[in-house]
């Protein structure tokens, strides 16, 4: 009407009898209070869903069953009304297409059902689809709701080329509807889709005969039918023909337990020699990845396994390593194996690559020991002492942050435990240097992080570092209290963490006393220097 000197002729004949400027004004002014209307529903959806759902958990007497489950109720009512509204939407839709333009009515109907029956034959015979559906189902509905409706776009421009076209205005109307059914087509499905996937909550939420069953996740999704002793043979034989070479002999498999949820272990014996493969869930990705980069560059002297490679048995995360022969140490054993592999780790040098990539990556204890973390032992701190040793470790926490910077990396390994150790035997059937399994949590920390900070264990520190030396060279420079004062200050933040804040204020007097130490040695030697 804009762009016209009068009033369009698919109008109706009573807006012509209006001044055109003055049916311009009305129509923004229409515009503007169907928007404000859009609001005010919106508002009042959103206070009917709330009221709604208090209602239905009230109603349903149940106990505090999950964190924020009256978010999940009010969110999964949201979905329903609107799914519902939906449906309605588009079955009032297509009858009033059918009514006013009965082809159109028939093409967007023909186009449902065809996706319907494609993605039904999909589902059942494409694995890869499947996975898509589950994986990607809000974009695979957007990429079907845009051409269902370029479609229709495309019929009502054929219509008018070739057939007997409606009126304008019906057309018009069909081109807005075709667009409309389409998004709340996909929506509709989404929202089912989201209520289905939490089922179980909702079921033990809002029905008084449902209580919370674990998630159960579905057997295709999970690792362990690749487990059954009956149908392993054959992937593993398949993994070590890929990565290790075609060999003779029978694979013979047994479960070896790691120690770690959702990560399992196989000891495999083909031929003269043994290898431990290693499968992650999904959920565990990462430690696969982060294990295997650390494999795949690897520190000299790292007491872990010969690396074999990495792939993928379906879409889990497989990592394959050559065990000598050995056994899991006994329980009296483990102790002094801990401290042993502790040392080891001291002298274990990381491959350059490898650290710069985690320097790029991740933060390291200095920068982790922020003055917000510290700052929360004022909550535990009631006696005198402990406050004062809290504010003078507050003033020296950039003295501290500079000792543990200017200090070397070494590799830290939280998984040392029975599950994680081997213990290879010599020919002689002897036992040597144990090995650590679990490599998926490694980090790199300023030397002495990760030793046991107890008095003991901390007193020998210091002749572990001296052995660490023969290795690595730059250790040398290093003095004892600088590695305990490493010690010291990841124990604190492991603490602060925790929230086991008693624990981290009695920390505090020996790292202060390591930390004077190494000030009053520092000073002598600025002064010197000036």
């Amino acid at each position: 009407m804009l762009g016209s000197d009068r009033v369009p002729r698919y109008f109706p004949a009573s807006f012509a009898e209006i001044d055109r400027d003055v049916l311009i004004a009305a129509l923004s002014v229409g515009t503007v209070g169907f928007f404000l209307l859009y609001l005010l529903a919106e508002r009042m959806i959103a206070w009917v869903t709330s009221l709604s759902t208090s209602r239905l958990l009230a109603m349903s007497q149940k106990m505090v069953l999950f964190e924020n489950q009256e978010e999940l109720a009010a969110s999964s009512y949201q979905r329903y009304s609107r799914a519902l509204a939906s449906g309605v939407f588009i079955a009032l839709a297509l009858f009033g297409l059918g009514w006013f333009y009965p082809w159109m009515s028939l093409v967007i109907t023909s186009y449902f059902f065809m996706v319907l029956v494609l993605f039904w034959g999909l589902h059942e015979q494409s694995p890869g689809f499947r996975e898509r559906l589950e994986s990607k189902l809000p974009q695979t509905l957007t990429l079907a709701g845009g051409v269902g409706f370029f479609i229709a776009f495309g019929f009502l421009v054929a219509d008018f080329i070739f057939w007997s076209p409606p009126g304008v205005i019906i057309a018009i109307v069909s081109l807005l509807l075709s667009r409309q059914i389409m998004q709340r087509a996909s929506g509709m499905i989404g929202d089912l889709a989201s209520l289905r996937r939490q089922q179980l909550k909702l079921d033990a939420l809002f029905f008084h005969g449902k209580v919370l069953l674990p998630q159960q996740t579905r057997p295709e999704k999970s690792l362990w039918p690749l487990l059954v002793p009956g149908g392993r043979q054959a992937w593993v034989a398949a993994v070590l023909n890929k990565l290790v070479g075609p060999e003779e002999g029978n694979v013979v498999c047994r479960w070896h337990q790691l120690g770690i949820p959702n990560v399992v272990g196989l000891i495999v014996k083909r031929g003269e020699r043994q290898f431990l493969i290693k499968l992650f869930e999904i959920n565990r990705s990462s430690w696969a990845l982060h294990e295997a980069t650390l494999m795949a560059e690897p520190a000299s002297r790292l007491s872990a396994p010969r690396w074999v490679g990495a792939t993928q048995v379906e879409k889990f995360h497989c990592l394959i390593f050559e065990l000598p022969q050995g056994e899991q140490p006994q329980v009296r054993q483990v102790k002094r194996l801990s401290q042993q592999l502790l040392g080891e780790l001291l002298a274990a040098q990381p491959h350059p690559d490898a650290v710069k990539r985690y320097l790029r990556s991740r933060p390291l204890l200095w920068q982790r020991l922020e003055l917000s973390l510290v700052e929360r032992l004022r909550v535990a701190a009631d006696t005198a002492e402990q406050q004062e040793d809290l504010a003078m470790l507050l003033e020296q926490l950039p003295l501290l942050q500079q000792q543990l910077k200017a200090l070397p990396v070494v590799l830290h390994n939280p998984e040392i435990n029975q599950d994680a150790i081997w213990v290879p035997t010599a020919d002689t059937g002897q036992s040597v240097a144990p090995i650590l399994l679990n490599w998926g949590r490694w980090s790199l920390e300023p030397v002495g992080s990760g030793w046991p900070e107890a008095q003991k264990p901390l007193a020998k520190l210091g002749d572990a570092l001296q052995l660490a030396v023969e290795q690595r060279a730059e250790l040398g420079d290093i003095r004892v209290e600088q590695a305990e004062l490493a010690a010291l200050a990841f124990a604190l933040e492991r603490e602060c963490n925790r929230q086991r804040y008693v624990q981290a204020l009695e920390l505090l007097p020996r790292l202060l006393e390591r930390l004077a130490t190494l000030e009053a040695i520092v000073r002598p030697g600025a002064v010197n220097a000036e």
